[in-house]
């Protein structure tokens, strides 16, 4: 009844919170927020992947990281700078590119 229909009203917006994208591309959280979001099953490698690059690549101003964000962004950087959904891509150059194999959320 009335209590089962409050319950799945508060876990809906709990997710829709969870989900709801708040962070510019200039704000490290957004790294962090895709990280969760990834980790958590949320969205897939493509978007992640894509996303990572606006922000840490294009958005990001380097010099507002840390010694640890700017060493372990910069290596997470390289890996998701060689994803590619596209067959193609692999069989021209099969050790160029990852594949969603490539990426394990754990």
């Amino acid at each position: 009844g009335l209590k089962r229909k409050l319950k799945q009203g508060v876990k809906d917006a709990k997710l829709i919170l969870r989900e709801q994208d708040i962070y510019e591309n200039n704000d490290k959280r957004r790294l962090y927020w895709l990280i969760y979001q990834y980790i958590n099953g949320y969205i897939d490698e493509s978007f992640f992947c894509n996303e990572f690059y606006y922000a840490y690549d294009l958005g990001i101003n380097h010099n507002d990281l840390d010694k640890l964000e700017k060493n372990v962004f910069h290596k997470l950087d390289e890996i998701v700078s060689r994803f590619s959904p596209y067959k193609e891509d692999h069989l021209l150059a099969p050790k160029a590119f990852y594949t969603k194999k490539n990426y394990d959320r754990k």
